[in-house]
This record gives C-alpha cells, sequence and structure tokens, in this order.
C-alpha cells in the first residue's frame, strides 16, 4: 500500500470518528487499543505501533468502531511495512484492557523455563534414586533364588513330539511379534501436547514439547464468523500473514524449534496442532499467542 493510501486511510477513520461524534477516548474504550496508537494510524505515524503484524490488526478495529468496512478500507495490499523485525510479541494487555508495548514473550518462556530448572534437577536425582533402589532390589532377590535352586536339579522328560513343540515356540514368537509391532504402532499415533502454560499478562498460552523439532507438524486454523488475522512463524521464518476467512492449513518443517502463531479476533478461530485442539485461555482479549517449544 503506498504511503499515499495510507494517509488516505488515517483520514477517512479520522473522519468517519468525527461523524459519530467519538473522541478518541471513545474509540479506546470500544477496541480496547491505547489511544496514541490510535493516533498515530490518524496521522501515519506507524512506527510506534509494536510490529507489522499490528497495524493491520489495529487499523481493522478502527475501522469497525467508527462503522467502516475495513476490507474496502484495507484492500488486499495492506499497509506498507514500518521495517521493524520479525518479534511480533511486544504487545499486551494491562489490567486496565488497554493494549501496550510490552516484553518479548519468548524470553519470558525462556525466563519461566529458567525458573524450572532447580524443580527438574530434583525429580531428575528422585529418580535416579527411586532406579537405583530398584536394582538393588532385583538384583537381591535374583540371588536368593538362585542360592535356593542350586541344590536342587531335577531332569524331566516330554512325551509330546518334537514337531509340536516346535509349531508352539513359533506360534508363541509370532504372536509375541505382532503385540509388540501393534503396541508401537498405538504409542507413535499421537505426540503429547501436555497442559501449557497460560499467561494471561503477556496474553500467550505455551506448550514444551520434548524432542519434536525432528518431524513436519500440521496446524490448522479453521476461521469462524468474520475470520481473523494470523500470522505463523517457524524459528522467526514466516510461514502465514493474512485474514483467515476459511479454513487454513499450514505445514511447519522439519527442524523447527520454536513455532508462534498470532491471533486477533481469537474468538473467530479454533486451532490444531497434528490434529489436537489447541486450548487457549478464556478471555475477552481480540489479541492472542500461542508458543510451541518444539525441543524442549
Amino acid at each position: 500500500m503506498s504511503e499515499i493510501l495510507t494517509n488516505q486511510i488515517g483520514e477517512q477513520l479520522k473522519a468517519a470518528r468525527l461523524k459519530k461524534n467519538l473522541s478518541l477516548d471513545d474509540v479506546q474504550a470500544s477496541t480496547k487499543i491505547q489511544e496514541r496508537y490510535l493516533e498515530a494510524i490518524e496521522n501515519n505515524n506507524l512506527g510506534i505501533l509494536p510490529g507489522d503484524f499490528y497495524v493491520r490488526a489495529f487499523i481493522r478495529q478502527y475501522a469497525l468502531a467508527v462503522d467502516l468496512n475495513p476490507e474496502d478500507l484495507l484492500g488486499e495490499a495492506g499497509p506498507a511495512s514500518i521495517s521493524r523485525s520479525k518479534d511480533l510479541n511486544r504487545a499486551h494487555r494491562d489490567n486496565d484492557g488497554v493494549v501496550r508495548a510490552g516484553t518479548d514473550t519468548t524470553r519470558s518462556a525462556k525466563s519461566q523455563i529458567s525458573s524450572m530448572l532447580p524443580t527438574i534437577w530434583i525429580s531428575i536425582i528422585v529418580f535416579l534414586v527411586l532406579v537405583g533402589i530398584w536394582f538393588v532390589l532385583t538384583h537381591l532377590n535374583t540371588g536368593s533364588q538362585q542360592s535356593n535352586d542350586g541344590g536342587n536339579v531335577s531332569v524331566s522328560t516330554s512325551t509330546i513330539p518334537d514337531n509340536t513343540s516346535s509349531s508352539e515356540s513359533s506360534t508363541s514368537s509370532s504372536s509375541s511379534s505382532s503385540r509388540k509391532k501393534a503396541t508401537k504402532k498405538t504409542g507413535e499415533s499421537k505426540i503429547k501436547l501436555g497442559t501449557p502454560e497460560q499467561n494471561a499478562a503477556q496474553q500467550t498460552t505455551i506448550y514444551n514439547l520434548s524432542k519434536q523439532n525432528a518431524k513436519q507438524h500440521t496446524i490448522k486454523i479453521n476461521a469462524q464468523n468474520t475470520g481473523t488475522n494470523v500470522q505463523v512463524t517457524a524459528d522467526g521464518n514466516v510461514l502465514l500473514n493474512e485474514v483467515v476467512t476459511a479454513d487454513k492449513t499450514i505445514t511447519v518443517p522439519e527442524g523447527t524449534s520454536v513455532v508462534n502463531v498470532q491471533f486477533t479476533n481469537v474468538a473467530n478461530a479454533v486451532m490444531t496442532f497434528d490434529s489436537q485442539r489447541i486450548n487457549v485461555i478464556s478471555t475477552a482479549t481480540p489479541f492472542w499467542n500461542v508458543l510451541m517449544n518444539l525441543n524442549n
């Protein structure tokens, strides 16, 4: 979108606001977007917004608040880039419900993981102690049984033909092999997402998965109602950045360590990861992040 057309967007939004006799404070109250961001959009001062992704999202929310059609206003090109980094997690909602610039969600997640390290080490030590106790008890029982059996040697003969014994042994081996294969297939059918961390202050749901970066994964976004803005990044590389109004499938390539999915109008979307529903915290905020650590 050209700079002239961006100026026209700001002018159209301001004109529509004044026509409805609304102040910037009124628009802030209805959109939960900080007043200085609204004023920056009207004056085409996009550099102070949290990031490129939120430029389009904020304009869309502003347009709806003043009864303008966002699609007619934005067209297909979207606002020009404001030359920001790929980190789009700097916006958050404070206790008063207003969107403001904040801290990096990825760093926050790393900080939380660091704080959990003492608990993880204690768990490992307890596990090793239990394994040691099991090992000692098992060898004590084995030694006792060998001692008791040492003086009693018995020899028995069987009247069952040799070919019958071989057949039963083969059948038993085949059955055991089938059970192992079935167990293996069942165990590999789905990854375990576990219970996510919900950070309402950072507007983020965090999943920490173990050793899942060596294979491809599939993300599906099922859009509802008027749709939602979605950006998907894999290790900082943008896989999707658009308004999703229908079902969308995104393939996460092998070797990806961190996947970040950002929504506006989060209530209008259902997200699945490898066919498993992602739980987003129940909140009235239109903005939300889902962070998947695949090599935790």
